[in-house]
């Protein structure tokens, strides 16, 4: 497995965030909740706040 694919809802709105939940699988969460900045998915989407994201997770295969 090189990769995972997740997908969020939108759970609710804070002040300055979007608190999205992950959408269940076939197992337990593997992130669970996910909190991301308002101004970003904005800058994302040309002003909207999305109701669904979809997060790819990869391992950094650099040495640090």
């Amino acid at each position: 497995m090189d990769k995972l694919e997740l997908t969020f809802q939108v759970e609710k709105d804070t002040k300055n965030t979007r608190r999205y939940q992950e959408e269940a699988g076939d197992g337990p969460p593997i992130i669970g909740t996910l909190y991301v900045q308002q101004w970003a998915l904005r800058k994302l989407t040309g002003g909207d706040l999305p109701d669904r994201l979809r997060v790819t997770v990869t391992v950094d295969e650099r040495e640090t």
